[in-house]
């Protein structure tokens, strides 16, 4: 009988960050926006060209064109509501890509309860497969979630996710219930 290999113990690495998909970024910049002139040219010099987009950026790209945004855009807005503007207008914008068109249409149908399941795919669809979203209810309408993300605010998501639940036919209120350094609580009701 031979004697086993010994075996080393596991290591633990980081797992990879997370890359946007250019259909985001298209729908922020290119479909919500309509960026164009200095703000074109500074996203480019960021590492994102409007007329050469890439398959996926990597997340601290994404980071750096929200905060350039934030400021140009919507910089006489505080931070939470220049976010919550970004993510609305991100929805609005990744609605009118090949790919949010699919999730876009069905929203009317599906309503709000159904919509708010569907978040964790959503999310998933727009880069985020990482994001281990908990999910709770709170009667009948509303969701409480928890989602596992260091890289965006919670307003970001929490606009986002009231634009989504408008296309859905509800009048939604979210409020971010607790922030964490690696994660945030929302509190989302119809």
């Amino acid at each position: 009988m031979t004697p086993s290999p010994l075996r080393r113990p596991l290591e633990h690495s980081q797992p990879p960050l997370p890359r946007i998909p250019g259909s985001v970024f298209e729908g922020l910049f290119v479909r919500g926006l309509k960026v164009s002139g200095r703000l074109a040219q500074e996203l480019e010099a960021l590492g994102y060209d409007i007329r050469k987009p890439e398959v996926d950026y990597p997340i601290q790209l994404w980071q750096r064109a929200v905060a350039l945004v934030r400021q140009e855009v919507f910089g006489e807005l505080t931070d939470e509501e220049a976010h919550r503007q970004v993510g609305r207008t991100l929805v609005d914008g990744f609605a009118e890509t090949l790919l949010g068109r699919v999730a876009a249409v069905a929203l009317p149908m599906i309503g709000p309860a159904r919509a708010a399941e569907r978040i964790p795919r959503y999310l998933a669809m727009m880069g985020r497969p990482d994001l281990e979203v908990t999910m709770t209810p709170v009667g009948e309408r509303g969701r409480r979630l928890v989602i596992p993300d260091r890289f965006n605010r919670p307003e970001l998501f929490a606009g986002g996710f009231e634009r989504m639940l408008e296309m859905a036919n509800a009048q939604p209120r979210i409020t971010v219930e607790e922030r964490f350094s690696d994660s945030y609580r929302l509190l989302i009701r119809w």
